[in-house]
């Protein structure tokens, strides 16, 4: 079966392949998002009153985009690398970026990262990384940063996934991009960011939709650290005992996240595959509520 996407089209299957937070949107956010509509706030442009909520937020300056990929799209297109260079498998839409921007894409190693990197290169570093759930603390990121720099090199970091670990951010002494769909569980909102730049040049108009402009200031920072505090509890708790009971019956890969990879395709709910990463027969699966996770396990070890 396959993953993510629109899945009102589809037949009801248990998802485990959109690795969205697993307790879902904050408190709030729904409301929010009708009271948008109703107050008919589609009929005007937004007033990026969201950049405000996500630099309470984040504690540093925000510029706000219809996702994450545009975000990186803009930043790198200014950036204007030779090559961009990133640890592969991760996420797949930097490959597409390159292309778009005409730029050579380089899938290097993680370990002697800044090997790979000459003058004039970007280096992508996701972190945590989607689909392996690797993390790499600040100060780690903060030296190849600055091994990087040594090399004429430049490094930009996708942290999109940081909230459901709870480390610092390197922005802004490293030019950050950030989806804040998965944190909302709605990455249909299409929220992301570029953080600790300031740079006019990327602050092209109508960079969000006025809908998730209006929804995600009015939910406001405090709300979105306690739902972040709330998520973390649940992964630490819960991820490691989806995780347990599985690796009973298949090879399952250490993840710092909510999602981990897998030797298994269980049928009768969705995962997602790993072929287009490299990864032949691996799939990454990402941990829902108790019960449905307790569906994942079955799934895969009642037919192991």
């Amino acid at each position: 079966m396959t993953h993510g996407g629109s899945t009102w089209l589809d037949p009801p299957v248990p998802d485990f392949s959109d690795n969205s937070n697993p307790l879902g949107p904050p408190p709030g956010l729904v409301e929010r998002i009708r009271e948008a509509v109703e107050r008919l706030v589609y009929l005007r442009f937004p007033s990026n009153a969201a950049e405000e909520a996500i630099e309470d937020y984040e504690g540093v300056e925000a510029i706000a985009f219809n996702g994450a990929t545009e975000a990186a799209t803009a930043l790198l297109a200014r950036m204007r690398p030779r090559r961009i260079v990133v640890p592969w498998p991760t996420y797949g839409d930097y490959e597409r970026i390159a292309a778009l921007l005409g730029a050579p894409f380089v899938k290097a190693e993680r370990s002697g990262l800044a090997d790979y990197a000459e003058p004039g290169d970007v280096v992508v570093l996701v972190n945590p990384n989607n689909p392996t759930g690797e993390y790499a603390a600040r100060d780690e990121v903060l030296d190849l940063a600055r091994r990087l720099a040594s090399r004429g090199a430049r490094l930009v970091v996708d942290e999109s996934f940081l909230d459901f670990v709870g480390g610092g951010t390197a922005a802004p002494e490293v030019p950050v991009v950030k989806s804040y769909g998965k944190l909302l569980a709605a990455p249909g909102l299409r929220v992301g960011a570029v953080l600790g730049l300031r740079d006019p040049e990327l602050k092209a108009p109508w960079r969000l939709n006025s809908i998730a402009d209006y929804a995600l200031y009015a939910v406001g920072a405090a709300a979105l650290k306690a739902h972040a505090e709330r998520t973390r509890a649940y992964i630490a708790e819960e991820a490691p005992r989806v995780a347990a009971a599985i690796s009973k019956c298949v090879e399952v890969k250490r993840s710092k996240l909510h999602f981990f990879v897998m030797a298994a395709r269980p049928r009768g709910v969705k995962v997602r595959p790993l072929d287009d990463l490299g990864l032949p027969g691996y799939s990454r699966a990402s941990i829902k509520s108790r019960e449905l996770n307790d569906v994942l396990i079955e799934a895969i070890c009642g037919r192991a």
